[in-house]
């Protein structure tokens, strides 16, 4: 009986010791590594990846050492399957290495280096954001080990490069530039030992020397726009050809150089817009393509054959060597084996055939090109109605161009117009399908404000927009262009009440300082580093608490927004496009759109205006001619105007405008929001506990008779501010000896409201070193810059900032301002009232005490705005001191709910009072009884 049992385990496990014998004898473990080394070296990819499968099948991991044989094998078979072409599972094998890789210096290297070659193979998928992830991965990994070698180094150096591209493909020029100099940076240091790694026994390798200035071409001639551009490319080139004129200059580096003319050509072709390209651009881009071409023919010279010949045939086509150029295109078409340029290619045969007035073939070749875009299982409908988008932006591009290539030379025709708005249309789902996400950049910004000006300028053509469309429109704008916006604002709300992030945020605010001074002693090595070591930490806080992710969400639905809009409240949205203004007027059951000509003479006259008032040389002449531009048509029943701006319109205060030849103050009550989901936004924490914390530092200055709060003078105003809020509302006053910057970024959290009376110093070329003037001396050691504020983690539900121009600032890539007031709504603030020029230091006490006790009466933030300013001009009515520079100069942004109960106080008041007559009659009647 005890022999029967013990029988069938010592049989399993007799079998088990002789599988595992079995396996080691198939695969010995000592040899694994050197052999897939031995197959990656000689080339033999196909074997490495078979090798590879072989041993993952049967090779059991038991210890540590054997954790990193096996992230070695994948670490060679995902350049194996790099090799052969088999991205996909390229990715899955670097993957497997990531997470079988032991938590040794060794083991965390490979890590490192799976992490690098993953993005290579995710960014050729065209899966951009991911490369992204996986580079910033790899570098943090590998720039923090304790012991780099030479190998890591490389590494680096090549996954700084990759990332500049990623930056350069969406658009991000500051952030390529950035990961090119770290690269640069990391190569200069180490620059003996890199070459000699680069380069091997036969003198054969590509020096990162060459490589890096080839990689400085093409990110200019992928954004650059400029003469400054051009010149700073012909320099480049001139750099890149002095090293290939040198003995040192290897063969394998070759393709660089033909490739970098041939980028230098295109750009000259496509630097502006077709009807600007000059004779003179022709013929330099010519130059520089025929002699990229010369050198892949001639010279054999590495370099795609296809690519400098269809920018040949750009060159044709656009100086109308039509017949030419067709023969070229027809050739190329025929010829190319890769699918993925038969779009771009068709594209460029599509305006052939428009260009030689050749109607039916040019409309069947655009066809082809979507047809070629669309991912879909079913074959495209001839409507588009089936259309799938693909996942690569440049083929947005793509679309739009052909939309506009079609209005261009069959704009007339009734059916092509109809073609040309379902064209336009389709670009806005492939953009929405194929953008960054992470960062909205400056060429997706130009981009889809093209592509919207297309849908509208068709729309138009065919009559009265539909409301369907206009929606999309207005959702689209929101969804990409202010997704990140809305997400700080979220997530800071949310994590300033959590304790345990408060580490975590002071950690980002001493990164963000330190960057603050290292910007104004221009160490720009300094810069670099500070800017890696905040993208790490940021990514550490993502990974550290991914449920941060949660509260992020953004999804903008205009309809919602309609619904919460009372019938007496009217939306005005401002949008610039090509070389016209779109205004939206949004009510609770409709929405309006008119498109405007918008010039340089327009922009001009914004800015003039906008320098009159704070210059107190207000023009009423200048005020109507704006309104009667960019006011669109107001219902009689509308009382409350909220205004969203773009672009130059941010700088102009709204209620100085005219209607009807009354100032629009005297008729609404105005708010302002930087993007439509900020208005009527719902908070995600409770009330904090405390209420108005005022901070109003001493400055041992002098008293100016006309103090404003941009220069450096003492702020008799800013006290009296002080002392108002504080007997209207429960407030805690920081002043003198107890207010700071250190008092200010330990207290400001706890705020349910916050009151900021002090001087600003704004910064017009760098606004991130704009500044809160803390300092007592105006020393800017104590003061607080722009660039600390993003850092901050806010749950206040209204910040006043008495100072000045802390609505103002600089554009950015999506036409919005970089101020004060952006930095605070970033830091979790729902609403801010800010100035728009450097306002005077009394009349800003007496705005500041009548909209203090305008909102203690309960009333929203906008309407006791209004009212304070039009009890001020009652009181200075015919004097100097109504014009708009004293009282125009404050606005509200963001949320409109009053801050006081008002109503309530009122309730109480009415029933004493009522309480109190009761009382004096029953007292009355009593003593008449007596009597």
């Amino acid at each position: 009986m005890k022999k029967s049992i013990l029988e069938l385990p010592l049989k399993l496990f007799f079998l088990f010791v002789i599988g595992v014998l079995n396996a080691a004898e198939l695969v010995p473990k000592d040899t694994i590594v050197s052999h897939a080394q031995k197959l990656h070296n000689e080339e033999a990819h196909q074997k490495l990846v078979d090798y590879g499968e072989k041993v993952l099948k049967t090779f059991k991991i038991i210890s540590t050492s054997d954790s990193l044989v096996l992230a070695k094998l994948c670490y060679y078979q995902s350049k194996g399957n790099y090799s052969l072409g088999q991205y996909w599972e390229s990715v899955n094998s670097s993957t497997k290495g990531i997470e079988i890789s032991p938590n040794t210096t060794e083991g965390i290297e490979y890590k490192g280096r799976l992490f690098a070659d993953r993005a290579w193979s995710e960014n050729y998928l065209a899966l951009t954001g991911k490369a992204k992830e996986s580079l910033e991965t790899g570098i943090d990994i590998l720039i923090n080990l304790p012991e780099k070698g030479i190998g890591a180094l490389d590494y680096i150096v090549n996954s700084y490069v990759l990332l500049s591209s990623v930056h350069a493909y969406w658009g991000d020029l500051e952030s390529a530039k950035l990961n090119l100099r770290l690269a640069t940076k990391i190569y200069n240091q180490n620059k003996e030992a890199l070459d000699k790694y680069k380069v091997d026994e036969n003198g054969n390798g590509n020096r990162y020397e060459i490589i890096l200035l080839y990689r400085k071409i093409y990110l200019l001639c992928n954004l650059g726009r400029s003469k400054k551009d051009s010149v700073e490319i012909e320099a480049t080139i001139r750099k890149l050809e002095k090293a290939h004129a040198a003995k040192s200059f290897k063969i394998q580096e070759r393709v660089y150089y033909s490739t970098s003319l041939n980028h230098i050509g295109d750009w000259y072709l496509g630097y502006k817009p077709d009807s600007l390209i000059s004779t003179s651009d022709i013929k330099r881009a010519e130059y520089y393509i025929g002699k990229s071409i010369d050198l892949i023919e001639n010279k054999k010279y590495p370099g795609n054959y296809f690519m400098f010949k269809f920018n040949k045939c750009k060159a044709l086509t656009l100086a109308n060597k039509i017949e030419e150029a067709d023969v070229l295109i027809s050739h190329l078409l025929d010829s190319v084996p890769d699918q993925g340029y038969k779009s771009f290619f068709l594209a460029q045969k599509g305006l052939i055939k428009a260009k030689a007035k050749n109607r039916k073939e040019s409309l069947e070749t655009f066809y082809k090109v979507i047809e070629y875009v669309h991912t879909g299982e079913e074959k495209l409908a001839k409507d588009y109605s089936n259309f799938r988008p693909s996942k690569i932006f440049g083929q947005t591009n793509l679309l739009s161009r052909v939309a506009e290539k079609l209005d261009l030379y069959y704009g007339d025709d009734p059916e092509v117009k109809r073609i040309v708005l379902r064209l336009y249309r389709l670009s806005l789902i492939q953009f929405k399908n194929s953008h960054s996400k992470a960062k909205f950049n400056k060429k997706e910004n130009e981009l889809l404000r093209k592509i919207l000006d297309g849908i509208l300028v068709a729309s138009q053509k065919q009559g009265a927009y539909d409301q369907n469309l206009l929606a999309e429109v207005l959702n689209s704008t929101e969804n990409i262009m202010n997704k990140r916006a809305w997400e700080e604002f979220k997530q800071n709300r949310y994590t300033s009440a959590l304790s345990n992030l408060d580490s975590i945020t002071r950690r980002e605010l001493d990164l963000k300082t330190a960057l603050v001074f290292a910007q104004k002693e221009h160490d720009l090595n300094k810069v670099d580093s500070l800017q890696q070591q905040i993208y790490n930490h940021i990514a550490f806080t993502e990974k550290t608490y991914p449920n941060l992710s949660l509260v992020r969400d953004y999804n903008f639905d205009i309809s919602k927004l309609q619904q919460r809009l009372s019938d007496k409240e009217m939306i005005i949205k401002y949008f610039f496009l090509s070389n016209k203004l779109a205004i939206f007027s949004i009510t609770s059951n409709q929405i309006k759109c008119s498109l405007i000509p918008w010039d340089k003479k327009n922009k001009e006259l914004v800015n003039e205006f906008a320098f009159r008032i704070s210059e107190r040389r207000t023009s009423e002449d200048l005020s109507q001619v704006l309104s009667k531009k960019i006011l669109p048509e107001i219902s009689q029943r509308i009382k409350s105007l909220i205004i969203n701006p773009d672009g130059e319109l941010y700088k102009i205060p709204f209620e100085v405008l005219y209607r009807n030849n009354k100032l629009i103050v005297s008729q609404f009550n105005v708010n302002y929001s930087s993007n439509l989901g900020f208005i009527d936004n719902e908070d995600l924490t409770e009330k904090p506990k405390e209420d108005i914390y005022v901070y109003v530092p001493d400055y041992e200055a002098k008293k100016l008779l006309l103090a404003t709060r941009g220069e450096f003078s003492d702020l008799e105003g800013a006290r009296k501010e002080a002392k108002m809020i504080s007997d209207l509302f429960p407030a805690k006053v920081f002043t003198g000896l107890n207010v700071s910057k250190e008092v200010f970024v330990n207290t400001a959290s706890k705020a349910s409201f916050l009151h900021l009376a002090m001087h600003a110093k704004i910064n017009e070329s760098s606004p991130g070193l704009s500044r809160f003037v803390f300092g007592k001396n105006s020393k800017m050691e104590d003061d607080l810059y722009l660039d600390e504020l993003y850092a901050l983690n806010l749950k206040a539900n209204l910040v006043v900032l008495s100072a000045c121009n802390t609505a103002t600032g600089k554009e950015n890539a999506g036409r919005g301002i970089e101020s004060f007031q952006r930095a605070f709504s970033f830091a979790g603030v729902s609403s801010t009232v800010a100035s728009l020029w450097e306002v005077p230091d009394v009349a800003t006490s007496k705005i500041m005490e009548g909209f203090y006790k305008e909102l203690k009466k309960g009333l929203p933030k906008s309407k006791a705005l209004q009212n304070a300013k039009l009890n001020y001009l009652e009181i200075h009515q015919d004097t100097k001191l109504a014009d708009p520079y004293y009282w125009a100069g404050f606005i509200v942004y963001g949320n409109n709910e009053a801050i006081s109960n008002g109503s309530q106080t009122n309730l109480f008041v009415w029933l004493a009072v009522i309480v109190l007559i009761g009382l004096v009659g029953f007292l009355v009647k009593k003593r008449v009884k007596v009597w």
